[in-house]
């Protein structure tokens, strides 16, 4: 069972890793991270899937190796995977297109104040040049206002009649 995840998802991992400034030898330490979490869930019972299998395994890894960048304070920026689940799997790339245009529709529908703020937040901007930007009294409330906005996006995904069909 171990050599199938290997053979299946190894490549996946090692192709955004490697894109993301990590190393052969990073994709493999992740790899084993991840497999070594997913298995937890599952011993546990608290694996709940409503994707495919690689959907949530290049999950695990993509979190997984943004925690590592930030722990060592690595800049980042994300290189897409369009590429590579287009070539990897059809139904997988469908899937992925479909969602990110539904996150892109429903972001637009936010309010122009918390489009600035999450794409702030994405830039790295820190919660205090957030805060002195929009005029708030501090890092504090520029932190709460960055969690209603992104509440506010997650509730507009979650109840797109789009988003409800395929997670089906």
């Amino acid at each position: 069972m171990l050599k199938y995840v290997y053979r299946q998802y190894f490549p996946m991992v090692r192709y955004f890793i490697i894109r993301n400034q990590g190393s052969e030898e990073d994709a493999q330490d992740i790899f084993q991270e991840a497999v070594v979490a997913v298995y937890e869930r599952v011993r546990k019972k608290t694996l709940a899937l409503d994707c495919a299998f690689k959907t949530y395994f290049y999950s695990v890894v993509r979190h997984m190796w943004l925690q590592y960048l930030e722990r060592n304070k690595i800049h980042y920026e994300f290189s897409d995977m369009d590429e590579f689940l287009m070539l990897e799997d059809q139904e997988i790339y469908d899937d992925f297109q479909v969602k990110k245009a539904i996150f892109q529709r429903r972001f637009l529908d936010l309010t122009e104040l918390c489009r600035k703020i999450l794409l702030m937040v994405v830039e790295g901007t820190s919660y205090e040049e957030i805060a002195l930007t929009l005029g708030y009294k501090g890092r504090q409330y520029a932190i709460k206002r960055k969690y209603e906005c992104m509440k506010s996006l997650i509730n507009r995904v979650i109840n797109d009649p789009d988003y409800k069909r395929l997670s089906q």
